[in-house]
């Protein structure tokens, strides 16, 4: 059951058309005549190994204390919109997780993670959704992925995971997930030119969400994308951080 402020989010984006991320050896000796020669061996010399394999971490998803860069799998059942697939979120370098209330609408909380562990998160987030947004809210959250160094490995929950980079998120009309290269800035009009095309995506009004040091919601930072790719106005143009989500709303039709 939703509370009247989520149905009036849906009921409005209805209304607008709105459709709710080498072998090892010792240095020979000085030749010296032995007195004794040794007895002749067939054993085979034993090569020291340098490329020793990289150990997995076996974690505890429920036992781990977060960081940032851990990533969750999440999905609110009693979600109007519906659909049994999960949805994505990862912890920001300030320490916050981003949880969208539903699939059909652009609203979400921000939960406080790093340094926590999952039940925790878990307890907050049904917290807050139920406070503003449902009579009560039963929450799937588990963990998907963990911070680790390049090239390592880790077991959650049996399964095997590799270590992830800092991504950022495109969702509504629009929706893709891309990485932030390492040492390299990440620009709006890369991701965007990369997207497929869609005309019912409305590039004037485009929104980078952020979240700041303090853990709190910057004021968005709105882009007018088809100005900057059509015109080339690369002033306009926005290098993108980790954990940002960019929002390309649908255009508004009207007699539809």
């Amino acid at each position: 059951m939703i509370r009247p402020r989520l149905k009036s989010c849906l009921a409005a984006g209805a209304a607008l058309g709105i459709c709710l991320m080498g072998l090892a050896q010792t240095p020979p000796s000085p030749a010296v005549a032995p007195s004794n020669p040794p007895a002749p061996t067939n054993a085979a010399p034993v090569a020291a190994t340098t490329n020793a394999p990289v150990s997995t971490l076996q974690i505890d998803p429920e036992a781990r204390e977060l960081r940032p860069r851990d990533a969750f799998r999440y999905r609110i059942h009693e979600d109007p919109v519906g659909g049994s697939d999960s949805l994505r979120t990862a912890i920001t370098d300030s320490g916050e997780a981003i949880f969208n209330v539903s699939r059909g609408d652009a609203t979400y909380v921000t939960v406080k993670a790093a340094g926590r562990r999952l039940a925790e998160v878990r307890a907050d987030l049904k917290q807050r959704l139920e406070a503003e947004f449902y009579v009560a809210a039963t929450i799937d959250l588990n963990l998907e992925s963990i911070a680790l160094p390049q090239g390592g490995t880790a077991e959650i929950g049996g399964v095997t995971t590799q270590s992830t980079v800092p991504t950022v998120v495109v969702f509504d009309a629009m929706q893709g997930e891309f990485a932030i290269p390492d040492g390299q800035p990440l620009m709006l009009s890369t991701i965007m030119l990369k997207l497929p095309s869609n005309q019912f995506a409305n590039r004037k009004k485009v929104e980078i969400q952020r979240v700041g040091p303090d853990g709190k919601a910057l004021p968005p930072i709105k882009v007018n994308v088809d100005d900057l790719l059509l015109n080339n106005n690369r002033s306009a143009d926005v290098e993108l951080k980790a954990g940002d989500r960019i929002r390309v709303p649908r255009r508004v039709i009207f007699g539809l």
